[in-house]
């Protein structure tokens, strides 16, 4: 369990846990302020004396440097739907601080009582009023959750778990909706304040849609913010297309499929003489000359085989 160090003194050290006790320690080199993870079995005292130590301590925490460190946000959280709600949350994972950005959220804020709770139960009960409120019957509702912090890694930790708490609220009730989460720069809380939007939304409006903040987009609701932004990814992605040598006919560049005569070179097809080039297997005279196989003179020579006098020599006449 976390606990943060309220006052040492004489070799002893108050601690707030975060479930709002508070407990008394050996000092182990404790600073005010520190915080730490307190195991179940402490070293206690007896009652007597941890009833004083406690009352003393609860005092210095109401009146002193405790007081400032359990009311001092370490996280800044927001959840949007349409209503738009920030929430300030201590060292402890617990609210110390809420606000409705907007007139939607306050009629879902009315009749909550969130500070000091867990922020996964205070986020769980604020989606279980929106809800109640009618802003997730829409087909297609978004809700957007962002978390800040000094430390990024936390933030994104945080947000994590809030995710989850949500996914859970909305299971338990068969609601659709899709869910965003995830830190963002804690200079953004800053510059989201003095429009008076939540970090997340301007997290949308800067670094999806690469705008500046202005009158116009920053009275969008989320849900219109989302869809211009999956319209322009939608529009990105077809003019890279393109520029990939994918058009309306996509992956048949110009001529391809059909190109003129691919397929059938000049004469091809149906030429006159298909596979036969010009004289082939026709040479000149060939096909039907008188004497097929018989070239010129061959085979007939001049006078061949029937040489002079050849067939009928004078025989015995010499």
């Amino acid at each position: 369990m976390k606990a943060v160090v309220l006052e040492v003194k004489d070799g002893y050290a108050a601690l707030l846990q975060d479930d709002g006790t508070v407990v008394k320690l050996r000092d182990r080199s404790f600073t005010p302020g520190d915080v730490v993870n307190v195991k179940d079995r402490v070293m206690r005292r007896k009652v007597g004396l941890r009833a004083m130590a406690a009352a003393a301590a609860i005092f210095f925490m109401l009146t002193g440097a405790g007081a400032l460190i359990y009311d001092t946000p370490a996280y800044y959280v927001s959840l949007d739907v349409n209503p738009s709600v920030m929430m300030e949350v201590n060292l402890f994972e617990r609210v110390v601080g809420m606000e409705a950005l907007n007139e939607e959220a306050e009629e879902v804020l009315a009749g909550l009582s969130l500070k000091n709770k867990n922020i996964e139960d205070a986020i769980a009960e604020v989606i279980a009023s929106i809800e109640e409120n009618g802003y997730l019957d829409e087909e297609g509702a978004n809700i957007l959750i962002a978390s800040a912090a000094k430390n990024n890694e936390k933030a994104e930790r945080l947000a994590g778990k809030l995710k989850g708490a949500v996914e859970d609220e909305i299971a338990d009730n068969g609601v659709k909706a899709e869910i965003a989460s995830g830190a963002i720069g804690y200079e953004m809380v800053q510059e989201a304040k003095e429009w008076g939007i939540t970090p997340g939304k301007l997290n949308i409006i800067t670094n999806l849609l690469g705008e500046e903040a202005n009158d116009d987009n920053i009275n969008e609701s989320v849900r219109d913010l989302m869809a211009r932004f999956t319209a322009d990814k939608g529009a990105q992605g077809r003019e890279r297309a393109e520029e990939a040598g994918k058009p309306e006919e996509a992956g048949k560049p110009e001529g391809a499929g059909k190109p003129e005569g691919v397929g059938k070179p000049e004469g091809a097809g149906k030429p006159e003489e298909v596979g036969k080039p010009e004289g082939a297997g026709k040479p000149e005279g060939a096909g039907n000359p008188e004497d097929i196989g018989k070239p010129d003179g061959i085979g007939k020579p001049d006078g061949a085989g029937k040489p002079d006098g050849a067939g009928k020599p004078d025989v015995g006449k010499p």
